[in-house]
């Protein structure tokens, strides 16, 4: 239960992937999607080119999550 929008961190790696699409179906059934949307939202930080960022983007394709992308430099 949650009074507020929620979402996932999205790697593209097995453990995260499996979170968010758990997390994805049981959204559908819950008042939380009521009142935030039936619509899960994934992030993914990382280097501007970085696999995880690929990865956690197919991944967020496939669930058909509302993704978030963050990219960030070493500066």
């Amino acid at each position: 239960m949650t009074d507020v929008p929620f979402g996932v961190l999205l790697s593209g790696g097995l453990d995260s992937s499996l979170v968010a699409s758990i997390t994805s179906r049981y959204l559908a059934t819950t008042k939380a999607a009521e009142q935030w949307g039936s619509k899960l939202h994934s992030f993914c930080v990382g280097l501007e080119g970085s696999p995880d960022l690929k990865a956690g983007k197919e991944v967020a394709d496939y669930l058909g999550t509302v993704h978030h992308e963050f990219t960030f430099t070493v500066q």
